[in-house]
């Protein structure tokens, strides 16, 4: 279910980016960045499962919520533009299909493992620029709990979509984010004005802002609908050639994920 929530709010920190080039000089940020897996540290967020009195089901994933059942019907997500359907296989399988506007976009094969200790998504789907892709992650029961209704850790991720972006500083100081993949788009200034995040399948609402802390630190904050849900910084190393995204959950900053790029 983690999967829905980081495609569907398309946080710019987390998604492959293109740039328009722009008339002055490049900058020391100026290029393009491939994500290295091998250096990166993608892992160490959780989830959680709870089961409420009337039987519905609740996902958390920090401050994105919402209720469901396993009974195949339609439920909103994030927003009622971004439905999820899930069925239940058996006792310890998920079919979970989230759709936009009234088309799929994605599938999740979700399964309990025979233990009850272990999660496994497998999602399959296409980004709105019509390529196909397919995810895994594995999370591992944190705490307490019966069944799917737990805390849970991610522990591993793979994915077979290449998370390339080139960045580029314009003459104002500000960036602007081309998203070729799913095709988003983003201008920020670096003092913190709020910028929105647009897109095919963005939902409304998702703002980000950017503050410029020194020549080689970027700090963000991603609000969805006036409520936090993600925060870090991009470092610059000092020969220019790597560019490491830490990001993290509001009030979770334990829960930090890793991103390095290498300059092409």
């Amino acid at each position: 279910m983690k999967v829905l929530t980081t495609l569907a709010l398309a946080c710019a920190f987390l998604a492959p980016v293109t740039i328009t080039a722009s008339a002055h000089a490049a900058g020391p940020w100026d290029g393009t960045w491939n994500l290295n897996r091998a250096k990166s540290h993608l892992t160490g967020d959780s989830f959680t499962y709870t089961k409420l009195p009337n039987g519905m089901w609740h996902f958390a994933y920090g401050n994105i919520g919402y209720d469901f059942a396993p009974d195949g019907k339609s439920y909103p997500s994030i927003d009622p533009e971004h439905p999820v359907t899930t069925t239940a296989n058996g006792d310890h399988a998920l079919t979970i299909v989230n759709s936009f506007k009234g088309k799929p976009i994605s599938t999740i094969q979700e399964t309990l493992s025979a233990d009850g200790q272990t999660l496994t998504d497998v999602s399959n789907g296409v980004h709105p620029d019509g390529s196909s892709y397919t995810s895994t992650i594995v999370s591992k029961r944190s705490g307490p709990g019966t069944d799917f209704f737990a805390k849970w850790v991610s522990t591993k991720e793979e994915s077979n979509t290449k998370a390339t972006f080139t960045l580029s500083t314009a003459a104002d100081g500000s960036m602007t984010w081309n998203f070729p993949i799913s095709k988003e788009t983003a201008t920020a200034k670096m003092d913190g004005t709020p910028a929105p995040i647009t897109g095919p399948q963005v939902p409304a609402g998702v703002i980000i802002t950017y503050k410029k802390v020194s020549a080689r630190r970027l700090t963000f904050s991603v609000m969805f609908k006036d409520k936090p849900v993600g925060e870090g910084y991009d470092e610059l190393s000092a020969d220019g050639k790597t560019l490491e995204e830490t990001s993290w959950v509001p009030g979770k900053m334990s829960e930090k994920t890793t991103s390095v790029y290498d300059k092409q």
